[in-house]
């Protein structure tokens, strides 16, 4: 047979494996992703607004960390929303909570990140819900007497029309699937072509340089943060480090472009480099406590 002809097998048999894998989990987080969008948003958003009192709450802090990573709005979706809060006089350490939490994670990426072992996904959940907390408290503390957020940028939005779930979960799945494919698809060149004993130097070395490298690989990787999780599964494998992958999930959802653009316009040029310097701080110094600990 030729060898061309082999190659191609292998590959497309390391494919199949991967999707078999992987698959299940995100056709689940695809289905809850669309139920919570569909049937249960506008309740969010109507409990969200009742919350106006502008001393220190930190209930509702942990009540904002919770409805963002409930949240299954892309950050596009995310940011007229909280801008609409915001001109709302919601206070805007409970909506840098619920920004910081949702931009890190979301039911789909949740329930996809099962796949990596029920220990990283619950340490992932509490870490981004952590990180949402600690940023409403450092912004009420650093911003309490001067803006975070510019919303002026922001028209009254128009009326969408009525949320079908079928459509929204196609919706999710035209946007999700080709990411998905190529998160595989590299995942399989991957376990066939690169020499394992690399991943030796690079992630079984040095903690402290396999959480930066991490966090520098993540960001051109993280285009969809589910397209990431077959080629974590990988690298889990060959010996990362429960640390070092933390970083790259924290750094990669943050840091993704789409993600960057979105935050760019309700922060303005000095409080967007806050956000990256927070971000990517919060990265390696979770990776490497995880890695020490």
């Amino acid at each position: 047979m030729n060898v061309f002809v082999i190659e191609i097998m292998r590959i497309l048999r390391t494919l199949w494996v991967q999707f078999e894998q992987i698959a299940p989990y995100w056709a689940v987080g695809l289905v809850v992703g669309s139920l919570i969008n569909v049937y249960l948003s506008n309740r969010i958003i109507d409990k969200i607004s009742a919350f106006r009192n502008k001393r220190f709450n930190f209930v509702a802090l942990c009540i904002f960390a919770v409805l963002g990573i409930a949240s299954p709005l892309c950050m596009f979706g995310t940011i007229p929303l909280i801008a609409s809060l915001g001109k709302k006089n919601v206070p805007e350490y409970l909506l840098v909570a619920f920004m910081i939490c949702s931009i890190l994670l979301n039911p789909n990426l949740l329930i996809m990140s099962f796949a990596l072992g029920t220990q990283i996904a619950l340490l992932r959940l509490f870490i981004s819900f952590v990180a949402g907390i600690l940023a409403g408290v450092l912004v009420y503390i650093f911003y309490r007497n001067k803006p975070l957020f510019r919303f002026d940028a922001f028209a009254a939005t128009k009326t969408k029309k009525k949320r079908v779930f079928w459509r929204d979960l196609l919706k999710a799945l035209r946007i999700t699937l080709p990411y998905f494919l190529v998160g595989i698809t590299l995942t399989s060149l991957y376990d066939l072509y690169f020499p394992k004993h690399y991943m030796d130097i690079i992630f079984a070395g040095n903690k402290a340089v396999a959480s930066l490298f991490a966090m520098s690989l993540s960001i051109p990787l993280h285009a969809c943060g589910g397209g990431a999780i077959p080629l974590l599964l990988a690298w889990l494998r060959e010996g990362m480090s429960i640390g070092t992958a933390m970083t790259f999930m924290i750094a990669g959802a943050a840091m993704k472009f789409t993600n960057l653009g979105a935050v760019k316009i309700i922060l303005g040029a000095k409080n967007f480099v806050v956000y990256v310097l927070y971000c990517l701080g919060l990265a390696v110094s979770i990776g490497m406590l995880i890695n020490i600990f």
